[in-house]
């Protein structure tokens, strides 16, 4: 199987990242303006807010929306309290940090005796890749158990409660332990989206090509739950043991380390070190709210977190973009500089792979099986629908070898699919019904295989009686495409009429003008030209409807007026699109507000009084 990767850099506005195997499309990766994230960017806030009823602080980082900082993502360093009782907390963390580790060890030892490391329950979560990050592999903890907290179950490790915090919540709450003004450190774990802030962290992750560090996190040594093999398991426990980790330090040994030796993970290691270092010499020397450090861009993400050595080639267009890569490589595997080639043909890469044509489906809602059959992907608020039809395939001898061949299809494609598009939140899979209980589970067991290489956490649940099978899947990073369900033209058509006449009847209106675009104008005067004549004679109205060009289908501008024909009231709906002008310059505004801001003397005022009254 052939695997390359490809990046079209050459675009000033965007950048894609598209790793091919064979002739299919594994994974997508996209980076413009508009959907700059700032996820895994490390921060100095300032607390806006307490607010004791969620247990949870605002935090003013330098974005339009304050982030939120649970009370269970605050370290204890950060604690207003007397010291003695602070002493007691960090004892009491002290002891179950010793107690995890070795129940750590002996779950570790316990799955080597076994050789079995592998979850045979599609009800379970399905081990992936990497923890999610932006660089896909993030541990960010949870309070003060980062090793058993971490929900991707990269760690194999006993989902043990969080006895650290006893002391802590019986005696205090988040009012009285953080107060408003207080400088903090935060890492963002989710972006913002919608209506929402971005959710925040105290516990800090960096990740680097072979582990992740916690430097603030001290939980001893992790391992992949990907990496399952016993030997590789015992051989990184090993390394694990033999170099010097900080004790106020943890780390995860990610799956792209299950080969390497001591020095290339010491290595790592060090660097990510330097790396912290500089961020703690950095958030010194700030003002908050600033940023900090910014998570790696696009082409050092897909070098650090896509790349292998499995990997023939990676293939960039664009000058810039070749040189950064370069660059990154050396710093990186220096002996894997080589694989890096620069496209330099007229015809676009992305043309010549046939990559363009591909990723242009993510735009449909309908997607094509190679044995005839079909998906079709609706995403709603709630959920996304997947719904599998059998189409044209009729190669198979029977009904159910059919129902077979074509799920088992579909799954594979589906798996890759969700990546693409980044479809995330619950997902309803609707297969083709299915007698046997056996071909069932096949097609559960080939959904859970090729979803292992995805790096977001995943869920996965089994194929119901009514052909349904449930899964949910993390969102790594604020899709490309946006849907939206509107209406079909004859349900806009009949809606716009029906609005009409209501608004018409509600403010007694006797002439009423109605722009619509030109396709519904035309739909509405052959189709509804009987029911207007009907209600424009029974509650003497005169309804003019005028094409306007400059309308699309979803908007409208309803003129209701009196007798004099003036204005009583106007009913519109317009969509307004963002420009890319529009984009740069929230774009540059994101990066001003992270700028420190010169301080400014305030000029002294004179205060007069006037004299009391004789």
């Amino acid at each position: 199987m052939e695997k390359n990767l490809y990046i079209d850099a050459s675009h000033p506005n965007e950048t894609r990242v598209v790793l091919k195997s064979d002739d299919n499309i594994e994974d997508y990766e996209y980076e413009g303006l508009k959907n700059n994230l700032i996820k895994n960017n490390i921060y100095l806030g300032k607390v806006s807010r307490v607010e004791p009823s969620l247990q949870a602080a605002f935090i003013d980082f330098g974005r339009d929306r304050h982030g939120f900082l649970s009370f269970n993502d605050i370290q204890s360093d950060y604690y207003q309290i007397p010291q003695s009782d602070l002493a007691k907390i960090k004892e009491e963390e002290e002891k179950e940090r010793e107690e995890l580790l070795k129940e750590s060890e002996k779950e570790e030892q316990k799955n080597i005796n076994e050789g079995n490391l592998e979850i045979n329950d599609p009800v379970e979560i399905t081990p992936e890749s990497e923890v999610e990050s932006n660089s896909s592999e993030e541990l960010i903890a949870s309070g003060e158990s980062a090793l058993i907290e971490s929900t991707d179950q990269e760690i194999q490790v006993p989902q043990i409660k969080k006895p650290a915090l006893r002391f802590r919540s019986k005696r205090y709450k988040i009012q009285e332990v953080i107060k408003p003004n207080q400088v903090i450190l935060i890492q963002v774990l989710k972006d913002e989206r919608g209506q929402k802030g971005a959710a925040l962290s105290t516990f800090i992750s960096i990740a680097g090509k072979y582990i992740v560090l916690m430097p603030n996190t001290p939980k001893g040594g992790g391992i992949s739950r990907k990496i399952f093999n016993p030997g590789e398991r015992k051989k990184i426990r090993t390394i694990l043991n033999d170099i010097n980790i900080p004790k106020e330090m943890g780390l995860i040994v990610r799956t792209a380390g299950s080969n390497k030796t001591k020095n290339d993970i010491d290595h790592d290691l060090q660097t990510l070190i330097k790396t912290w270092n500089g961020i703690k010499e950095t958030a010194l020397n700030s003002i908050a709210p600033s940023l900090i450090h910014q998570e790696s861009d696009i082409i050092k993400r897909t070098l650090r977190d896509m790349y292998d050595e499995d990997t023939n080639s990676i293939i960039i267009e664009g000058n810039d973009g070749y040189k950064k890569a370069q660059g990154f490589m050396k710093l990186m595997m220096p002996s894997h500089v080589k694989k890096i080639k620069k496209y330099r043909e007229k015809v676009p890469l992305f043309f010549k792979e046939n990559i363009e044509e591909k990723l242009n489906q993510i735009y449909d809602s309908e997607i094509k099986l190679k044995s005839g059959g079909y998906l079709v992907i609706n995403p709603t608020e709630a959920l996304v629908s997947i719904d599998i039809n059998s189409g044209s395939s009729i190669k198979q001898k029977n009904v159910e070898s059919t129902a077979l061949d074509t799920n088992l299809e579909a799954a594979e494609e589906i798996s890759r699919q969700i990546k693409i598009r980044d479809l995330s939140g619950l997902i309803i899979i609707d297969f083709i019904d299915m007698l046997s209980f056996g071909n069932r589970r096949l097609v559960e067991r080939k959904l859970k295989e090729k979803c292992r290489t995805d790096r977001a956490r995943i869920q996965i649940g089994r194929i119901s009686n009514f052909g349904l099978l449930e899964m949910s899947r993390q969102r790594l990073r604020e899709s490309a495409v946006k849907w939206k369900v509107t209406l079909t033209d004859e349900s806009f058509a009949m809606k716009i009429l029906k609005l009409v006449e209501v608004k018409a009847v509600l403010t007694k209106a006797k002439f009423v003008e109605l722009k619509i675009c030109e396709k519904i104008s035309d739909f509405m005067k052959e189709n509804f030209i009987e029911d207007l004549k009907y209600f424009e004679e029974k509650n003497l109205i005169k309804i003019d409807i005028i094409a306007d060009n400059s309308l699309i289908i979803p908007e409208y501008i309803i003129d209701l007026q009196n007798k004099t024909k003036k204005t009583i009231e106007t009913v519109e709906h317009l969509e307004k699109l963002k420009n890319l002008e529009e984009q740069k310059k929230e774009f540059k505004s994101f990066e001003n507000s992270n700028k420190k801001k010169p301080y400014k003397k305030k000029p002294y005022k004179k205060k007069f009084f006037k004299k009391p009254a004789a």
